[in-house]
């Protein structure tokens, strides 16, 4: 539960602090006020970073040096001060004052992030539904976050030998020590994921129903890039392929998973509306597979009502029932009033 936050020199914030309610807190004001820089300050002990920017410097107060977030919660039954010092060389994020690699950040808030851009889970490309994969697992199971790191590691140098080799300036015998590598890692990868969607799987139907109000068959299908069965195999039928690109054609840097409802995949035609409701179900979901070993995470809704008509606001102002729950919005009249009538409303 995350108590209080203060921000320096973030955005529109010279100096600020906010204190939280354990159960809703509804953030109301304009546009460009700093709605969505609290939310996003909150998720950064999240995810290890801000995910609407490339650089995190990038919110910094514009001329400052340096911009600072102190956020104090409870978690796990103790009280915690997070403090993430961000400039343009670095990036400091500590815990009780003990500074922690970004690989131990994620997940050490989990957080479940929903805003309008959330629809591209959808309809975007293959990397930003990798992301959210990625990202789920990495908070739940934080031994996953190394495994990404060594995969992308042993990716480049992959990629970079096909190259020389390419170029004759080496020879395909020397892929074998990078080869192994990329298989285990590869397998595992894709296991995790693919074990996220079956769990997800599990309930996301009866959730999508319940929010458009009628049965439905909604699920999501795995697109492995290679028979990940006989990953060592596929690699090395892929050789001729990976030399003429230049790079890995296949493994979890290629992979992508589609909404379905029943056998129509949403991605190729469904509607606005279809896609948005398919993202909030899978959203749900994802709350309570991070919910099963733990407290419940810390749920950020920013600006999602105002996407929502009003039958899907109130379906998911009762999904939405327990744990700490952040809303943004510029007009406290597009939450339901039930959820209204129980947050404690900050005003910008």
């Amino acid at each position: 539960m995350i108590q209080r936050i203060r921000l320096t020199n973030i955005r529109c914030f010279e100096d600020a602090s906010f204190e939280f309610s354990p159960n809703v807190n509804l953030i109301v004001g304009p546009n460009g006020s700093g709605k969505t820089t609290i939310l996003e300050a909150i998720s950064l002990f999240g995810f290890g970073r801000v995910l609407s920017v490339e650089k995190d410097f990038l919110i910094v107060r514009s001329a400052q040096q340096v911009g600072r977030i102190e956020l104090v919660a409870r978690l796990r039954g103790a009280e915690k001060t997070l403090e993430a010092a961000l400039s343009d060389q670095e990036k400091i994020i500590k815990a009780n004052n003990k500074r922690l690699p970004i690989s131990k950040v994620v997940g050490y808030l989990r957080v479940v992030f929903f805003n309008p851009e959330t629809i591209d889970l959808v309809s975007g490309p293959p990397q930003l539904r990798r992301r959210e994969l990625d990202l789920t697992v990495a908070q739940k199971q934080r031994r996953y976050v190394f495994e990404l790191l060594n995969f992308r590691r042993v990716l480049r140098q992959r990629n970079q030998l096909l190259r020389e080799i390419f170029r004759a300036r080496a020879k395909k015998e020397e892929l074998w020590f990078w080869d192994k590598q990329f298989v285990d890692l590869a397998v595992k990868i894709y296991g995790r994921r693919n074990s996220l969607l079956t769990e997800i799987n599990r309930g996301i139907a009866s959730i999508h129903s319940l929010l458009v109000g009628k049965e439905r068959g909604l699920n999501l299908k795995y697109k492995p890039s290679g028979a990940y069965e006989r990953f060592d195999e596929a690699l090395e039928a892929s050789f001729q392929n990976d030399l003429r690109c230049g790079s890995t054609t296949i493994g979890p840097q290629r992979d992508d998973f589609a909404f379905l409802d029943g056998d129509f995949v949403l991605k190729d035609g469904g509607s606005r509306g279809e896609q948005r409701t398919a993202a909030v179900a899978f959203k749900v979901e994802t709350k309570r597979f991070l919910t099963q070993d733990s407290e419940p995470p810390v749920l950020v809704l920013d600006d999602v009502f105002s996407e929502l008509d009003q039958p899907r606001r109130e379906a998911v102002a009762k999904i939405f029932d327990s744990g700490q729950t952040f809303i943004s919005a510029t007009d406290e009249r597009v939450v339901p009033k039930e959820v209204v009538e129980k947050a404690k409303i900050i005003k910008l």
